[in-house]
């Protein structure tokens, strides 16, 4: 777990008093979950999902209250709290907020404030990531489409759209077979990091090993270009050490071919809890005849939020980079 998560689980927040209408909403959650723990034996993650629904059903006066950002926050904030009830596996964990507004940002600034778009989410999880990048967008008409193959984290993410009132559509299959899908303008994804385990499937891809399983987040950077249109884009959260290591020729080689690479910014340190668990953004677009070009690609590491100085040098840094270079659509 990161040490902003570590912060936000702290004591003195969840018995806070029960203020505003994000914190009721909170309460709400969090105690409707553990009571149906209680009662079901489910995994607390689960009951959360069923807590959601409970208040979209049941308790409509209090939901009507609370804005898209206040039902997010309430969703993270019980999701973080049943976190220590139960150990949770990695891949289990929800994208923080504070990785998916910048990635918002940064689909929004990409896409010059177009007004309608699809939106691909490859294995997408609960779906915090998607409503994140939603917050950011909210003036923007999204075809939205996630792609999980848990199917407790696919059934959240279902109960997750109706309890925020946004239009998800949840696929609940492997995100790296063939997408039942239209080319999308943006994927977006928050990849688990491992191997893949249909040998079968691997080898039919340019990312798959000849020998022993692939890795499943190269396989999810090529099922991303594979989402998406011609000149479309990706936005995808990766390991910041995705460059090294010994089959770096063969992804390096791929983005090279298939793509045009945009960008790819460290996140902040204070995010993680150490070095080797840190992340990174890589933005791709992918390739295609007369229409994209090959740009200097945008290499930074972007500072701690609460520094909002350093915050809006980076800011500056990505808007001269912009200007350089992409023209407005």
């Amino acid at each position: 777990m990161n040490e902003e998560w570590a912060l936000f689980i702290r004591k003195d927040f969840f018995m806070t008093e029960k203020n505003t209408i994000m914190e009721r909403l909170f309460h709400t959650l969090d105690e409707k979950a553990k009571s149906l723990n209680e009662e079901n034996g489910q995994s607390f993650i689960e009951n959360l999902g069923l807590a959601m629904e409970d208040i979209y059903t049941n308790k409509r006066d209090l939901l009507e209250q609370a804005t898209l950002q206040d039902r997010r926050k309430a969703f993270q904030f019980a999701y973080l709290s049943l976190m220590q009830e139960e150990n949770i596996q990695a891949n289990h964990q929800i994208t923080p907020d504070s990785i998916g507004l910048i990635l918002g940002f940064l689909v929004q600034r990409f896409m010059q404030d177009k007004e309608e778009m699809h939106v691909v989410d490859i294995a997408s999880g609960a779906g915090h990531l998607s409503a994140s990048v939603k917050e950011v967008l909210s003036d923007t008409t999204i075809m939205h489409h996630l792609i999980e193959v848990d199917p407790v984290l696919s059934r959240v993410s279902v109960h997750l759209a109706n309890f925020l009132e946004i239009p998800f559509d949840v696929y609940p299959q492997d995100a790296i077979m063939p997408l039942p899908l239209e080319e999308a303008d943006v994927v977006i994804g928050d990849f688990p990091i491992g191997y893949y385990p249909v040998d079968e499937r691997s080898k039919e891809m340019k990312l798959g090993f000849e020998e022993g399983h692939s890795y499943s987040h190269y396989l999810l950077i090529e099922q991303a270009m594979n989402a998406l249109k011609g000149a479309g884009y990706a936005f995808l959260v990766v390991p910041s050490d995705i460059f090294t290591g010994d089959k770096v020729k063969q992804l390096e080689k791929f983005i090279a071919t298939e793509t045009e690479m945009q960008a790819f910014l460290n996140l902040p340190t204070t995010l993680f809890k150490n070095e080797k668990a840190r992340k990174s953004i890589l933005i791709l677009q992918k390739k295609q005849p007369q229409e994209t070009k090959p740009v200097e690609v945008f290499l930074a590491n972007i500072p701690d939020f609460k520094n909002p100085q350093q915050f809006q040098g980076f800011i500056s840094e990505l808007n001269q980079w912009m200007v350089t270079n992409h023209t407005k659509n």
